[in-house]
């Protein structure tokens, strides 16, 4: 064709567009609104890959095993936090299997889990490295092994600033990782994003619209997007028991045998410095809500801890607060309590700026007296004790915790009827006899009695312990289903805690329908002084706000929760108008790296609503409502006028855009000033302006990665690796460039895509 052919376009033959976004905005074909709905719910599901799952999996296992294959090769890592009992060892080793084939996976667990996960790795004929938390922090890591890690109870990695997590985190860099943990928030928000700190960039959401996870969680807010790295299924439905809680509450007369102490206790001065005093007069109210036996243990470690420091001061030295406690082997573990502090109270030293003990050595005088008064206490009438008794009388299973050893002592002592196992931190036994502590855990799992010989000799010798009675050295990862009741003989400091206990019986697989938990909340006076129920109160509302728990609906869960509801009906990106008020549009769109493939994942998906009173909203709450109430019209919808449609597409442009400018701005988060990451961005930027200088391209895209790793946010141990590159000589950062991790990928253009459009009009 020749170009005198060419059709001629002047300037007066141009239409203005009005919203030039709304012009690639391509809306799919009419179908039924129940299906353009399911579409809208389906869009926002966490990513799955598909995957055959090994057959030893249940069937509500695969979806969470499909979307931790994704969100591990996504994001480098995510934390599963179903609940507990519902099988995560399984997930995890399923998701283990998926990424590392046959290599060996490391699996980093608490000590008293490490025969447990061997146990069911040997079983699956798995080949897995199973490390204890307690190894690491000793600054012992495995060599070698796969590229994806699993860690158990994650939970006890919410501190960077122990030895534990200063060793974990630089050898996690370059590995993938799911972290396993039904109780992530222990104390604060920011526990779950020290966690993901480990394995996701904080960076990682920003497509999502939350530019810092660390920032996130301090402020102690929650995102929908948060769904994409903590996986969660609700309790809801599960195979697991059902609980019957209930609690026994005591009057302060439960107090009348150890009176008289409490009373001489408020004579003790303890300390100079109010923060020791609050602490040490805490310890002794806590022990005193245990048993009287833990009193009698605390008054003692008191006594030989002045007798020391009286004897160092004789001396002329002045012992600090390490030295007093190694010394005094164990006064540590009582002096924990420092949700007892009010907030600016000060250090709590046991020594002053001149290294002298702040302790009340006069405390000597009067303690004498009160440790003859608690140990009279302990041989005699309990009236805690008398009502764990009654309860243990039905003869039912029954796990007892405590957070004392001599507690357990106590309790295993002086409770009549058939032996009672045990077991605390260092020893375990039935009875009086010590034995080894799996043995006696052994007789609470459903494994032993599977052996019908076994059995019927547990039986026929009537030597099988009904009741274990023990510290919260069991409360962890452990089967014990065999029990149908725990009792929380003592309360602890953290809903994590109790939820940890109740795990232990309540699990998928139980020999029980039901079980029964029990409270045993301590006197007013006692509550006065700790505050445990007021603390557990106020602790159990944080993984709440999070979007942890089954208390509704979760925040961020809610996503996974839709689309499960939507799924057996058949889903058409399309477009529906409904003949249903109040007049308004639902719309799903989704964000798109350009150019990337069709079935590539979306970089960020969401579904709004809008409405001319109040405009738009993407409140769960909302959105829900309106899906469900297009899910009920099934029928085919009539045609959408297209000056409606057209509309519809021109006000949400505005939308779009400003979402895409959030995505672009947060490729372009300025380096925090001041920090490693600044200084080393200013270092490459002078290595930049040389390499230029000499025309070296290789050395031009090398640093030209290494800027965009600097400059991009990190893992815990990536950031370490920062600080350290930063600090190096110009002869040994070069050489160690090569060695930085790849940068995120971004993609350089984004493409907006609709998922759905619904048309409400009365």
């Amino acid at each position: 064709m020749s170009s005198a052919s060419w059709p001629t376009i002047v300037a007066e033959a141009l239409d203005a567009v009005p919203e030039p976004l709304a012009t690639a905005l391509c809306p799919g074909p009419a179908a039924p609104a129940a299906e353009v709905a399911a579409a809208l719910a389906r869009c926002l599901a966490p990513e799955e890959t598909s995957i055959d799952c090994p057959p030893w999996l249940r069937p509500e296992q695969r979806a969470v095993v499909r979307r931790a294959i994704a969100a591990v090769r996504r994001y480098g890592g995510a934390l599963l936090a179903d609940p507990v009992g519902t099988g995560k060892t399984y997930v995890g080793l399923a998701v283990a299997v998926a990424l590392n084939r046959r290599k060996p996976t490391v699996c980093f667990v608490p000590a008293a889990l490490v025969e447990q996960w061997t146990a069911v790795a040997r079983r699956l004929d798995l080949p897995v490295v199973v490390w204890s938390h307690e190894r690491v922090s000793r600054g012992v890591l495995p060599k070698g092994s796969g590229g994806f890690v699993l860690i158990d109870e994650s939970h006890h990695y919410r501190n960077p600033s122990t030895h534990r997590y200063r060793c974990l985190a630089p050898w996690l860099v370059g590995r993938t990782a799911l972290l396993l943990s039904a109780t992530p928030v222990v104390n604060r928000m920011t526990d779950l994003a020290h966690q993901l700190h480990l394995v996701v960039r904080d960076d990682a959401l920003a497509p999502s619209g939350v530019p810092s996870l660390g920032r996130l969680l301090e402020k102690g807010r929650s995102h929908l997007a948060l769904g994409q790295v903590v996986l969660s299924r609700s309790a809801l439905g599960s195979e697991r028991p059902t609980a019957r809680e209930h609690a026994i509450c005591f009057t302060d007369r439960d107090l009348a045998p150890i009176a008289a102490t409490l009373e001489g206790l408020e004579r003790l001065r303890l300390s100079a410095n109010p923060a020791i005093a609050t602490l040490i007069r805490g310890a002794f109210w806590r022990a005193a809500a245990s048993s009287p036996a833990a009193l009698v243990t605390a008054l003692r470690r008191y006594r030989r801890l002045l007798l020391h420091a009286g004897d160092a001061a004789r001396a002329g030295k002045h012992p600090d607060r390490r030295e007093l406690l190694r010394l005094t082997d164990g006064l540590a573990d009582q002096l924990v309590l420092w949700e007892l502090v009010p907030a600016g109270s000060g250090g709590a030293a046991l020594a002053d700026e001149t290294g002298e003990t702040n302790l009340a050595l006069d405390d000597l005088q009067g303690l004498e007296q009160l440790l003859f008064d608690a140990a009279r206490a302990a041989s005699g009438p309990d009236p805690k004790l008398f009502r764990l008794e009654a309860l243990l009388a039905d003869g039912r299973p029954t796990l007892v915790f405590t957070t004392a050893r001599e507690t357990v002592r106590y309790l295993r002592e002086r409770l009549g009827g058939r032996p009672i196992a045990w077991c605390t931190g260092e020893r375990a036994g039935i009875g009086r006899h010590p034995a080894a502590r799996q043995s006696v855990l052994q007789w609470f799992r459903p494994a032993r009695l599977g052996n019908g010989a076994a059995h019927h000799l547990e039986r026929e010798l009537d030597l099988a312990p009904l009741h274990l009675i023990t510290t919260d050295v069991a409360a962890e990862g452990l089967d014990l289903h065999r029990a149908e009741r725990i009792v929380h003989y003592d309360l602890p400091w953290t809903p994590m805690r109790l939820e940890q206990r109740a795990g232990r019986v309540i699990r998928a697989g139980s020999m029980h329908r039901s079980v029964e938990i029990v409270h045993f909340e301590p006197p007013p006076a006692v509550e006065a002084r700790l505050r445990q129920l007021e603390l557990l109160q106020s602790k159990r509302r944080l993984p709440i706000a999070t979007g942890l728990g089954d208390e509704g609906r979760a925040l961020w869960r809610w996503r996974a929760d839709l689309a499960a509801d939507f799924a057996g009906t058949p889903a058409i990106e399309g477009i529906a108008a409904v003949p249903i008020g109040p007049p308004g549009m639902l719309v799903g769109f989704a964000l798109h790296g350009w150019p990337s493939p069709a079935d590539a994942p979306a970089l960020a998906a969401c579904v709004l609503w809008w409405d001319p009173v109040s405009g738009w909203s993407e409140a769960p709450t909302v959105v829900v409502e309106r899906l469900r109430a297009a899910a009920s019209q099934r029928e085919a919808s009539a045609a959408a006028d297209k000056a409606v449609v057209d509309q519809a597409l021109t006000r949400l442009a505005p939308v779009i855009r400003e979402r895409i400018a959030a995505l672009e701005r947060g490729r372009w988060i300025p380096v925090p000033p001041g920090g490693a990451a600044r200084r080393l961005v200013a270092r490459l930027q002078r290595f930049v302006r040389l390499a230029a200088r000499r025309r070296d391209a290789h050395a031009l895209d090398l640093l030209h990665r290494a800027l965009r790793f600097a400059a991009g946010g990190h893992t815990a141990g990536e950031a370490t690796l920062v600080e350290r590159a930063a600090r190096l000589s110009e002869p040994a950062l070069w050489a160690q460039l090569p060695r930085l991790p790849a940068p995120t990928v971004t993609p350089e253009t984004t493409q907006p895509r609709l998922t759905g459009l619904i048309l409400f009009a009365e």
